[in-house]
């Protein structure tokens, strides 16, 4: 018989453990406290504001609140989060920095938009996205 501590972080019959879902649990609940500024600035924006920034951290923000409940349904917005970032930072930040002519907002950008695929990488229940995302067949076209 497993005990207690073995029983979180094994599986199961589970398609995830339980101790996985705590871990996306928490990274959502980082992103709700670390982007909450950005969401605060759409009720004070000036008119002139493009606001594709705000708009979209925003719509991310909301759907960290929803993974607090369904965790693995978020495991896709994960999976964008991760994409688009490590496409930035190699076509566009790692270049940038490489050249020695960045913006000043560059180490900025580096930052907080760098240290997520770090971080999200050990978040994703990999075998998770292997079973349902690669191995799975995809749904009917007709």
């Amino acid at each position: 018989m497993m005990d207690s501590k073995a029983a979180f972080w094994a599986r199961g019959n589970q398609e995830v453990s339980l101790a996985r879902l705590y871990i996306i649990r928490a990274a959502a609940l980082l992103g709700i406290w670390g982007l909450f500024p950005t969401v605060e600035t759409l009720a004070t924006h000036t008119a002139l504001d493009r606001g594709v920034h705000k708009a979209l951290i925003s719509g991310l923000w909301v759907t960290s609140l929803f993974a607090l409940r369904y965790p693995l349904k978020m495991v896709p917005i994960l999976l964008f989060e991760l994409v688009w970032k490590l496409i930035w930072l190699l076509a566009f930040g790692l270049p940038e920095w490489r050249s020695g002519v960045g913006s000043p907002q560059l180490q900025g950008d580096l930052w907080s938009i760098g240290a997520f695929p770090a971080v999200v990488v050990l978040v994703i229940p990999w075998g998770y996205v292997w079973r349902n995302y690669v191995m799975q067949p995809g749904d009917r076209w007709r």
